[in-house]
């Protein structure tokens, strides 16, 4: 079986290197300090997240993920959250329906909802029975800490609440601020504009109130011993070779180091023959990808499809020369810049914070354009 997976977060044991931002994480849970992560999507945040919550589990802690991925209603926060806290010892499914009985609520196949009469016909609960039961059901990480214990709560893609209700952050900021000696939080997001915004917002709730830690790239001097590891006769020079040249080209990206090792192991196990593998695993990548690139660059607005092409062709995005051809002004190249790095399309890296595309696979495809 090919060990690398690409479609789906990773198994907490294939995480590669991370280990100063789980370090960084499992401090602020047992001092009980909440923490935000934002990062773009696909980079390794999740995986991240399962291996800081296995961590705490190991350790005799209890953990729970509560995914909020693409939620677009407060009951859909509601369901997330009830199936989410399942996951705590003690908690279970007899816990879940007896908080949410209180209040006229069932938990069925459908997800959280109200009977109409006994025995009767059943329906989706309102918005407001909706957020009683959130508020309610947030009280039990910290019920079931009582007895000293640590409970560490992790909400992942934590910016699509806003999507749900753009109240909500304040719900949930209201009975957790009650539970800072008990139950760690930690929010992480893939929007880091959006995320910021949450956290970083005078007139937010949760403004000033959670550690950011950083996700960056991976390394490539650990990522490559990684990654060679796991292929088929590692000690071949022409794998090791090759195994090299696709983790510098994936630029510490860490789905697309995985989808070019997949390649690359599919060419070593088949044993086709290719005089240059890294390359021809480069060649496999894009092609699966011509797709999402296509769609990705339909969603781009004229300023963003400049400094796009301009930073994938190797140049500055905000000069002369960019501004010329495509012909916009260097002002609107500077702000679009900034706001492309704000939502993760573009990374600054080394000491003079050159501008790249975070994702290497979408500039080669510029470059092919």
């Amino acid at each position: 079986m090919n060990p690398f997976e690409y479609q789906r977060p990773l198994d907490p044991t294939l995480l590669i290197d991370r280990r100063a931002e789980l370090d960084a994480l499992q401090r602020a849970a047992a001092d009980r300090v909440a923490v935000r992560l934002a990062s773009p999507r696909r980079f390794g945040k999740t995986t991240l997240l399962g291996a800081h919550l296995a961590a705490m589990r190991a350790a005799g802690h209890h953990a729970a993920l509560v995914d909020l991925d693409r939620v677009a209603t407060v009951v859909d926060v509601l369901d997330r959250i009830a199936e989410g806290l399942r996951q705590l010892p003690g908690v279970g499914p007899g816990a879940i329906a007896a908080r949410l009985a209180r209040i006229g609520l069932t938990v069925g196949p459908a997800g959280v909802q109200v009977q109409l009469a006994p025995r009767g016909a059943r329906a989706t609960p309102s918005p407001d029975d909706a957020r009683a039961a959130i508020r309610d059901l947030l009280r039990l990480p910290a019920d079931l800490a009582s007895d000293g214990d640590l409970v560490v709560v992790a909400f992942d893609e934590f910016q699509d609440l806003l999507t749900a209700d753009e109240r909500l952050d304040g719900l949930l900021r209201s009975v957790i601020q009650h539970q800072g000696d008990r139950v760690a939080y930690l929010f992480a997001g893939s929007s880091p504009s959006m995320m910021r915004t949450l956290f970083g917002d005078r007139e937010r709730p949760f403004f000033g109130q959670a550690r950011p830690v950083e996700l960056p790239p991976l390394p490539l001097e650990e990522t490559t011993r990684e990654v060679l590891a796991r292929m088929p006769a590692p000690e071949d020079p022409r794998t090791a070779d090759a195994t090299a040249r696709i983790v510098q080209a994936a630029g510490g990206h860490p789905q697309r180091t995985m989808l070019l090792a997949f390649h690359l192991h599919e060419l070593l196990r088949d044993e086709e023959p290719t005089d240059d593998l890294a390359a021809a695993a480069w060649a496999r990548a894009l092609r699966e990808v011509d797709d999402v690139c296509a769609a990705l660059w339909s969603t781009l607005s004229r300023p963003e499809r400049a400094v796009c092409s301009a930073v994938a062709d190797g140049l500055a995005a905000t000069s002369t020369t960019a501004a010329e051809q495509h012909q916009i002004s260097r002002s609107t190249l500077q702000s679009t810049t900034e706001r492309l790095v704000a939502d993760g399309q573009l990374l600054r890296r080394g000491e003079r914070r050159r501008v790249e595309l975070l994702d290497p696979l979408f500039a080669a495809w510029l470059r092919d354009r």
